[in-house]
């Protein structure tokens, strides 16, 4: 059966080195876990290299966890019958809508705790949030609330909207922070500015108030997500997914005539995305698949036997689908000379401090 294949070193040397751009810069690393499924072996990983702080958007994720060590943002809107464990389970959380919060500030109440929420401003994704003009009056409702409390507001890009956030965002952002304080004399502690399609522009300038980011994809996959292009220091394909040649003939595409020889492979569209993986390392082509079975073109290329394996490189939605596929077993595995990177990559680091 096809399996997940995950390398803990390639993702343990990508966390290290985001690690280290993040100090530099003065932000916040907030590793989103979601598109893993919350994977323990990964979070814990994560957690080896002083990780310890988590974005999730499932709540099931959330709640796995048995790690005191551990705190959690709960990053998708919740619905109501997930707000008690909201509350009970994670450390703050994002929230849109002012009714929710209510019910979270009563809910907090009857479990005698503080809950802290992050206000999602709707920049210009136009996914989820809350209107720009009305956060003065959430806010103003929110500080009469004795067990939630605003630490500060949070912005999205291109996770609906295909829209690059640009210099003009954060320049904007940043006085539309300062003049939301000056109306409401309040001093946010987090100012969450987006997700991995912002990693680019700290690279090079000031984010002012911006003090938090939350990564996913470049910490998995190791792309830049506005270009969708590998980072040169960071590795990719750190997850894969291998599946194995069960079936191997000359076929005739009838309305062509064209004539190819065929593999099927033993995964499908309940496995994954198949229109967002790539055959990795393989000269072949994906020309369909079924929910069970996807049919490559071996491109006349007679060495390929049955039970050979082909490995796939995952976008970020057939990663995702993957990893939540039960079915799917995963493999763990390290590599020897990443590891001897990430050796040496903490020794420079502490020679540099």
């Amino acid at each position: 059966m096809a399996q997940i294949k995950v390398n803990l070193s390639k993702i343990k040397y990508n966390a290290q080195v985001l690690s280290s751009l993040f100090n530099e810069n003065h932000i916040r690393f907030t590793p989103v876990i979601k598109c893993v499924g919350g994977d323990k072996r990964i979070v814990q990983t994560l957690k080896d290299n002083g990780l310890t702080h988590f974005a999730d958007a499932r709540i099931e994720n959330i709640t796995k966890s048995k790690d005191a060590d551990l705190s959690f943002m709960m990053i998708r809107t919740p619905s109501q019958n997930e707000l008690i464990d909201v509350v009970q389970h994670t450390d703050i959380s994002i929230q849109t809508e002012i009714t929710t919060i209510r019910r979270l500030n009563k809910i907090a109440e009857e479990q005698e705790v503080k809950h802290k929420i992050l206000l999602m401003v709707d920049w210009k994704d136009s996914r989820e949030g809350i209107l720009t003009y009305d956060i003065i009056d959430y806010i103003n409702e929110i500080l009469y609330m004795h067990h939630v409390s605003v630490v500060g507001l949070a912005f999205n890009f291109m996770c609906f909207q295909s829209i690059i956030p640009t210099e003009e965002d954060v320049s904007l952002i940043n006085q539309y922070v300062e003049s939301v304080e000056r109306e409401t004399n309040m001093k946010f502690s987090i100012i969450s500015g987006g997700n991995s399609s912002m990693l680019t522009q700290m690279l090079y300038r000031d984010f002012g108030r911006i003090n938090e980011l939350r990564i996913g994809e470049t910490l998995f996959r190791g792309i830049e997500t506005t270009t969708n292009q590998p980072i040169a220091f960071l590795y990719q394909n750190a997850v894969i997914l291998e599946a194995e040649i069960v079936e191997i003939k000359p076929r005739m595409d009838i309305a062509s005539g064209h004539q190819y020889l065929q593999a099927i492979v033993d995964m499908g569209n309940l496995d994954t995305v198949v229109e967002d993986i790539k055959p990795l390392h393989h000269r072949i082509r994906i020309i369909g698949a079924t929910s069970d079975h996807v049919m490559l073109d071996l491109l006349n290329q007679d060495h390929y036997q049955i039970g050979d394996k082909i490995q796939f490189s995952l976008g970020y939605k057939a990663l995702a689908q993957s990893m939540y596929m039960v079915n799917l077993e995963k493999i763990y595995n390290k590599d020897e000379a990443i590891e001897k990177l990430c050796c040496n990559f903490n020794v420079e680091k502490s020679n540099r401090s």
